[in-house]
């Protein structure tokens, strides 16, 4: 999805890649991250989020929690993280990354409550009254009063399978009221998920039902409900060329993810302000017939992945790229499958892959990179798909 731009606007990412796996430094099935990039991109989301109001948490499943990028990140004008489940709120919070929205996507277990707290996060977004219930508990026993989002869904929103939850427009006030009678939380804002999307045939990024249905929300609690809405969150395709978009809606959050990187489905089609600054690794394990396999472990089933370069050298690759065969969603992605054509491809040849990705539930290496916008590239360290460092 990310090949043709990568290759137009950050070409030395891909030949750095392809050189670690060459020298044998980083093995197949390892994402390559750009630090310089990710610094430049950040600093790009920071000046346009200032410029229309919007303050900004930095969603880092997409580059599978790492640490090590939150806190470069954290300096480059972003401070704050949006942890999608409590596990990623703990390796953040534990390596010293302040906490902005933790419980969107996924809710805190009641197990989990005390000790998410405990770091003190911005706010805690609640999907119901007995979330909150459970939140106040906890937080009046520390002596303290935790800040909450409700989750609203609208009739007519669109949510993915699977991330279903929410309070009922219709049902809000009603369930507001309950919740101000709580002792430990306090209501100070709305979100939903997904607020925007990239539509390909126009080639612009669109607000959704979602998004609408928050500002709603919004007015109703505080027309109805007397609360005082300091923060409408609307995640989702959050980059530099969103922020006014979120400004007109009247949002006051975005979170970006893939924005850091460069990788949101508006930068595979648009040079947009952030560059790409993530490239996947791999290598040819054998070939039958007419496709070649490469190792795997690191595919995502939404990637649009379309073409894949294959090689020895950077030079060579860039004439050799190979259309992807995608894998049926109930296939485990031990290989990569790859059309061989007319290409020359060989056991042991460097694979780089550019594509749409959720590091997080992959099997995969994240190696950090720097140096390379400055033509002095260097190895930071190498990471599992948590963030732990194993190189």
């Amino acid at each position: 999805m990310f090949l043709d731009m990568t290759l137009k606007r950050n070409p030395q990412l891909i030949k750095y890649a392809a050189e670690l796996h060459r020298e044998g430094r980083i093995r197949p099935n390892t994402y390559v991250l750009d630090m310089d990039a990710i610094k430049g991109n950040t600093r790009i989301l920071a000046e346009s989020a200032e410029k229309y109001g919007i303050k900004l948490y930095m969603m880092t499943k997409q580059i599978g929690r790492n640490p090590e990028a939150a806190r470069i990140i954290a300096t480059c004008g972003i401070e704050r993280a949006v942890a999608v489940d409590p596990w990623e709120a703990i390796t953040l919070a534990k390596s010293g990354i302040k906490l902005g929205n933790v419980g969107h996507l996924v809710q805190i277990p009641t197990v989990m409550i005390r000790e998410i707290l405990s770091f003190r996060p911005e706010v805690i977004t609640v999907f119901t009254l007995e979330k909150a219930r459970e939140i106040s508990k906890e937080a009046s026993e520390m002596g303290i009063v935790q800040d909450i989002l409700l989750r609203v869904v609208g009739p007519r929103d669109m949510i993915y399978e699977g991330q279903v939850g929410g309070f009922k427009e219709d049902e809000l006030i009603a369930a507001s009221e309950e919740i101000k009678r709580l002792k430990g939380v306090n209501i100070v804002g709305v979100t939903a998920f997904p607020c925007f999307l990239y539509d390909s045939d126009s080639g612009q990024i669109k607000k959704t039902e979602n998004a609408d249905t928050v500002i709603r929300c919004a007015r109703m609690l505080e027309e109805k409900a007397g609360i005082e809405i300091k923060q409408i969150n609307t995640p989702s395709v959050t980059a530099a060329a969103s922020m006014p978009l979120l400004a007109e809606l009247g949002a006051t959050h975005g979170e970006p993810g893939h924005g850091l990187t460069g990788t949101t489905p508006l930068h595979g089609y648009e040079e947009s302000g952030e560059i790409p600054a993530m490239v996947y690794v791999s290598e040819i394990s054998h070939c039958f017939e007419d496709k070649a396999y490469a190792y795997g472990g690191g595919y995502y089933r939404r990637s649009c992945m379309k073409r894949a370069m294959v090689g020895k050298d950077f030079e060579a690759m860039k004439r050799n790229a190979l259309e992807v065969e995608e894998l049926l969603p109930e296939a485990i992605d031990y290989y990569g499958i790859l059309k061989i054509g007319d290409k020359d491809v060989q056991v042991g040849d460097t694979v780089i892959y550019a594509f749409r990705t959720q590091i997080f539930v992959t099997r995969s290496e994240v190696a950090l990179v720097e140096g390379i916008q400055g033509d002095t590239p260097r190895l930071i360290g190498i990471y599992d798909n948590l963030g732990n460092k194993v190189g």
